[in-house]
C-alpha cells in the first residue's frame, strides 16, 4: 500500500456547507491511500463517494477501481480482469467524486 497524491480538479459548492469535489490521482499499486486536506480540497469531512473510474492506463492488468474511505483518506484498490490485484499502472489515472463539507 503506497501514499499517493490526489488532485482537486474541480469543486462545487451545493446548499448549505457540502461540495462535489473531483480528485485525480496515479495509483502505483493495487491499493493506495489518498488524503484529502481543508487546505487543499477544502473539505474536513467526507459523506461519501459518489464515484471512481478509471480515466486512462486500463488494461487486463489493470481492470477495475473502488474506493472506500476512513476520516479523510480514501483506499483506491485496483483489480485484474480475473479478480486479483491489479499489476500494471502504466499511464494510470483515476478520477474520484467526492461528496464532502
Amino acid at each position: 500500500m503506497g501514499a499517493i497524491v490526489g488532485t482537486k480538479v474541480l469543486g462545487t459548492e451545493l446548499a448549505g456547507t457540502y461540495k462535489i469535489l473531483q480528485v485525480t490521482c496515479v495509483p502505483a499499486s493495487a491499493s493506495d491511500d489518498v488524503t484529502l486536506t481543508l487546505a487543499t480540497h477544502g473539505i474536513t469531512v467526507i459523506g461519501a463517494i459518489l464515484g471512481c473510474e478509471i480515466q486512462a492506463g486500463q488494461t487486463a492488468n489493470f481492470q477495475t477501481a473502488y474506493a472506500t474511505y476512513s476520516g479523510l483518506v480514501i483506499t483506491v484498490k485496483s483489480l485484474n480482469a480475473a479478480g486479483g490485484n491489479a499489476t500494471d499502472w502504466t499511464n494510470a489515472v483515476v478520477r474520484l467524486t467526492v461528496l464532502g463539507y
